[in-house]
């Protein structure tokens, strides 16, 4: 029988299946500029990291071109020359602009030590005046500080007038209010370099200043210091004129004064974030939304929305309103205090309303990539700026990773209503049984949820890492409460904009705004204080490498990328086990050893030390400092970090002293604290306001047990280390009059080796422990930061000890009272010059090291 021909029957065209190596081509295709981005990111990491010879970058650059000019049908090979080619021009890039400075240069004419000057220049930036940052202590009022850039011309100091230039930051200690950006000024005070790092784990300030092209740093001490020679009529001055304006018709019929409602508003609206108070500041840090503080791609995202919508309601056409939305960006980015979020998300705003006036395509990563590469040409070294890396990092995760977040969420969603059926799914069922118009509006509300958490969530993961790693933080609640804060920050962005673009109309016009932008700031103020307060807001991160936020990185990347190139699913999950299994290894506690560990840190006129004891305890001795300053943020936090430390098992208060527990109360807010040790004369009864009540009364209802120890008691649950009780007596025993005097000194033996720590003890104390202590120790911290008074000499002596540790802020060269001369011939070291020490004890070993080499 013959066969039957029948359309049902005949083969169709078979589908092409693209290879992988296709579909990036496609890709990479329509998105030209991501290659070259690529490697000017590549190149100018790969010099901040190893510095690469000029030939070698040349030699690299005519590879590129030729593989660019061999690419004729080969895309894989013309982006690859592209991307070489790139390489070599950052590592070109980032080293004239690290390491090549003028020979006029003021870092040429600034020694190590501090140099009295007079210096004249031009402010280059709005003066950012800011209290000073001493944690919670609060207790003793200290002025407001001014930090200048100053572009410099003129150096005088010991050898006469010098033409010099460089940009040099500078520190008034008081508020300055006579100095705007372009005026030509000449200032008092001390140049120097910029201090190195005294413990581990401190930030590199140095290197972060170096990066932004400042090599000196000056310091005055009072606004005096400062004159103004002549103002100008620059561009920088009129627009800051301009800026000032804006901020005076946003605040007015809203904030009077300088209140940290109007502060914020300042930085929500105008990007004027270090205007932004302290407290609030960190607060929106813990939260996991501090992003809002700065103009980003949400602030201008929403002027955009705003422009379109009032361009759509007045009948423009989406031509009109690309061209309205591409002005007002342009003059917001302007008003707005600079940033990398904000010119990349104006850079970004406008290449998508010129495609629209053009008629084109909108290529977000094409894009995204060509505001990474005018920011990077424009100044190299900012790719290692965390603002930066979290705005363009976050950014990428919203365009590639929220519609899979999305997507595994609404399959998980599915699953767990039984919708597994496609003929269960909505839009099959609508056809079936076409909704109402509330169901309809409650579908597009939980779409519109949906797509929040989805965005907010994948801008969480991605920053996650970085934020470990810059900040040794992490928000666990940052991806819920970007979603809650969206809708009161939408408001007060547009009417904070509105008010101040109605102030041009007429002040009358401008009021009327003003009550509810006052009422919806102060309300975003007690949702974000509200949002502060749930568990484990602002979470401490243990100190996270570099390698591991690039493969965390690198996973979630993979992931991103494995569906559309249908790589098989288990290597993504392959790719996340071993993420997880080295952040694991690299993030768990120390593992204890048979060692005993003390750490002397650097803390200024003050005292902190850690000890850690072989079973893995660790103890505290004494956290103040003076003056004072954010202990916690930028001393004891990152020490503990570094060392992968999470828990305190004692604090040890040696006595009642700011200088020796200023940082207790940040400390107990970040960190498990075990319990506090003092001796019975910690709370004096002939003092009820000083403050030491006052730590009482800030620690009352933490719950945290309080022991108190006197001379002759042991340390108890120390396990092989002994640590004894030397002095004070009991109070009823011996009344001591001075207060240093009752200071908890502590003999502490493990292996045959003993340290002794002595707290500020002077005369009475020490005469009372030469008649009749076992003194003699093999490492000796210096009583009361290596002050000398008669009995100091006998007490080294009575001591015996191997080395001396000088736990202070007076460098030995300004040091006049006579410890130099007794630690001649013996081993010292100064924390002042020396950094952090660290005093390592096993059985049969005493090592003595500093964290900073010897000049």
């Amino acid at each position: 029988m013959p066969e039957v021909s029948s359309p049902y029957t005949q083969p169709g065209p078979v589908p092409e299946i693209r290879t992988r190596g296709r579909l990036l081509a496609e890709w990479l295709a329509a998105q030209p500029l991501v290659a070259p981005a690529v490697g000017l990111v590549a190149g100018i990491g790969l010099d901040g990291q190893w510095p690469v010879p000029f030939a070698a970058a040349v030699a690299a650059f005519i590879a590129g071109g030729v593989m660019v000019f061999r690419a004729a049908g080969r895309t894989f090979l013309g982006h690859a020359g592209l991307c070489l080619a790139a390489l070599s021009a950052g590592t070109v890039l980032h080293d004239l602009s690290f390491r090549h400075w003028p020979g006029d240069h003021l870092a040429r004419y600034c020694p190590p030590e501090p140099l009295p000057a007079r210096l004249i220049g031009t402010v280059c930036s709005t003066p950012v005046i800011q209290s000073v940052r001493t944690g919670r202590i609060t207790w003793y009022a200290q002025p407001a500080h001014t930090r200048l850039m100053i572009q410099a011309e003129e150096l005088t100091g010991t050898q006469g007038p010098l033409a010099v230039s460089g940009l040099v930051s500078v520190l008034v200690r008081e508020p300055v209010l006579d100095a705007a950006p372009g005026d030509r000024v000449e200032l008092f005070g001390t140049i120097h370099r910029p201090v190195p790092p005294n413990n581990p784990g401190e930030l590199d300030w140095p290197l972060a200043l170096r990066r932004k092209g400042v090599l000196v740093e000056m310091s005055c001490p009072h606004a005096a210091n400062v004159r103004r020679l002549s103002s100008s009529r620059s561009f920088a001055a009129v627009l800051a004129a301009v800026r000032r304006f804006a901020v005076s018709a946003m605040r007015q019929d809203a904030f009077e004064g300088d209140v940290p409602g109007g502060r914020l508003l300042d930085a929500l609206v105008l990007g004027q974030r270090s205007a932004v108070d302290p407290a609030l500041n960190q607060a929106f840090v813990n939260t996991g939304t501090v992003h809002y503080l700065s103009v980003s791609g949400a602030h201008v995202g929403a002027l955009m929305s705003a422009v379109w919508g009032l361009g759509r309601l007045t009948r423009r056409t989406r031509r009109g309103c690309a061209l309205a939305a591409i002005v007002a960006v342009l003059f917001y980015a302007v008003l707005a205090e600079p940033s990398a979020a904000i010119i990349r998300s104006a850079v970004m705003g406008c290449l998508f309303c010129t495609a629209l006036l053009l008629r084109r395509p909108q290529r977000a990563p094409n894009a995204l990539a060509a505001a990474a590469i005018l920011l990077l040409i424009w100044h190299p070294t900012q790719l290692f700026d965390p603002g930066f890396q979290l705005s363009f990092v976050t950014l990428m995760a919203v365009m590639f990773l929220s519609p899979r977040v999305h997507a595994a969420g609404r399959r998980l969603l599915d699953r767990l209503l039984g919708r597994d059926d496609p003929l269960l799914q909505p839009p099959v069922q609508d056809l079936l049984h076409p909704p109402s118009r509330s169901r309809r509006a409650v579908r597009a509300l939980l779409r519109g949820l949906g797509w929040a958490f989805a965005v907010s969530g994948s801008a969480w993961l991605a920053g996650l890492l970085l934020g470990a790693y810059h900040f040794r933080q992490i928000a666990p609640w940052g991806w819920l409460n970007t979603v809650l804060i969206i809708p009161p920050m939408e408001l007060v962005l547009l009417l904070g904009l509105g008010k101040t673009v109605l102030s041009a109309i007429g002040p009358g016009v401008s009021a009327l705004p003003g009550r509810p932008l006052e009422r919806l700031t102060e309300a975003l103020i007690a949702a974000v204080n509200a949002m502060d307060g749930l568990p484990g807001s602002g979470m401490t991160a243990p100190e996270t490498p570099a390698w591991l936020v690039f493969l965390g990185l690198g996973c979630l990347a993979f992931w991103i990328v494995a569906r559309p190139l249908r790589i098989p699913a288990r290597w993504p999950v392959l790719a996340g086990a071993v993420f997880t299994a080295a952040s694991l290894i690299q993030l768990a506690p120390r593992a204890s050893d048979r060692s005993l560990r003390l750490h002397v840190l650097a803390a200024g006129d003050g005292t902190a030390c850690v000890l850690e004891l072989p079973g893995g305890q660790t103890m505290l001795y004494d956290l103040g400092t003076r003056p004072l300053y954010d202990l916690q943020r930028w001393t004891i936090g990152p020490f503990l970090a570094h060392r992968r430390i999470r828990s305190i098992d004692a604090l040890i208060l040696s006595h009642a002293q700011l200088d020796h527990f200023s940082g207790v109360p940040d400390l107990v807010d970040r960190v498990r604290v075990g319990r506090i040790i003092t001796s019975p004369h910690f709370l004096s009864p002939g003092n009820p306001t000083g403050p030491a009540r006052r730590l009482l009364a800030d620690l009352t209802g933490r719950g945290i047990p309080w022991q108190t120890l006197t001379a002759g008691q042991r340390l108890a649950g120390t396990g092989e280390v002994r640590i004894d009780v030397l002095w004070p007596p009991p109070a009823d025993v011996l009344a001591i009059p001075l207060e240093n005097d009752t200071s908890l000194v502590l003999r502490i033996s493990f292996g045959g080796r003993r340290i002794l720590l002595c707290g500020d003890i002077e005369e009475l104390a020490q005469r009372r422990l030469l008649a009749g202590a076992d003194l003699q120790a093999d490492v000796l911290v210096l009583p009361h930061h290596g002050s000398v008074i008669r009995t100091t000499g006998a007490f080294i002596s009575a001591v015996k000890p191997q080395w001396c540790i000088r736990s202070s802020g007076q460098a030995d060269r300004e040091t006049r009272n006579g410890l130099l001369e007794l630690m001649a011939g013996r081993r010292y070291l100064n924390t002042a010059e020396r950094g952090a020490v660290e005093v390592l004890i096993r059985p049969g070993e005493l090592r003595v090291t500093s964290f900073k080499p010897p000049t």
